[in-house]
């Protein structure tokens, strides 16, 4: 049985598009529709953010935003001209929780929907498929959720970082796990290297993942795994960070010994 599904992605050119690739060339999958939205994140209220400075400090704030660029990747792939050489319709909305994309989802019928390079997403949206909405979150649930990858599991003196596609529900990474795998983390004398190297591996298995999952929907949706509710992380502190950064240096020269 052939499996429809919608891409919805709030960044066109990267993940999503090495994604929608692969995904043309599964047997079970067609793909009814790639779902664009104009805006990248949702905005956060002003209150919210002098809340998550609170907790985290002026510091960590600031190193947060430093060490953010350490989590990019050099995929180039436009899922829009992935969707124009395969015939598939592409529909771009404001934002990810507008009227727009319930009537697109309404409109082209998806069995399920598939969020790469989203910010939040409403239950009037994810519930719109049969199937719901899956995602994919750049570290392993039920263990790591809100993280950013590799820096919680050096923090906890861990070798082992991954990446799991779970449900979308109204929780942040808190639905039912579909497929999960941990992978080494590449240690190297530089934390920023560190996390590149590691994340760019688990970024190379994002298509296969979503490809292997798909391809026997059934089966993964029948054992997914619920999660029960525990630490949500966020960005650390700057005495945590500290801690990592010396995590970090052990581990590698531990690697190399």
């Amino acid at each position: 049985m052939t499996l429809r599904v919608a891409l919805m992605t709030s960044g066109p050119v990267g993940g999503s598009g090495v994604v929608l690739d692969r995904l043309t060339r599964v047997p079970e999958v067609e793909i009814a529709c790639l779902i664009v939205s104009e805006t990248i994140v949702a905005k956060r209220s002003r209150t919210k953010m002098l809340k998550k400075v609170w907790k985290i400090g002026l510091l960590g704030a600031l190193n947060g935003i430093r060490i953010r660029k350490w989590f990019g990747h050099d995929m180039r792939t436009d899922a829009r001209e992935v969707a124009k050489a395969h015939g598939i319709p592409i529909v771009t909305v404001p934002r990810v929780n507008c009227d727009e994309t319930v009537a697109a989802l309404k409109r082209h019928a998806p069995d399920l929907g598939i969020s790469v390079g989203n910010s939040y997403i409403a239950s009037r949206v994810f519930t719109v498929p049969r199937e719901g909405f899956i995602n994919f979150h750049g570290e392993l649930l039920p263990e790591y959720p809100g993280a950013q990858s590799v820096i919680w599991p050096i923090y906890f003196g861990r070798t082992q970082t991954g990446y799991t596609i779970h449900r979308i529900d109204k929780g942040i990474d808190t639905g039912a796990v579909l497929y999960k795998r941990a992978v080494d983390i590449d240690f190297q004398p530089r934390l920023a290297d560190t996390i590149r190297r590691t994340n760019d591996r688990v970024r190379e298995e994002l298509p296969e993942a979503f490809a292997a999952l798909l391809a026997d929907w059934d089966a993964h949706a029948a054992v997914a795994v619920p999660q029960q509710a525990g630490r949500h992380f966020t960005t650390p502190t700057f005495t945590q960070y500290l801690r990592i950064e010396r995590n970090n240096r052990r581990l590698a020269r531990a690697r190399d010994a």
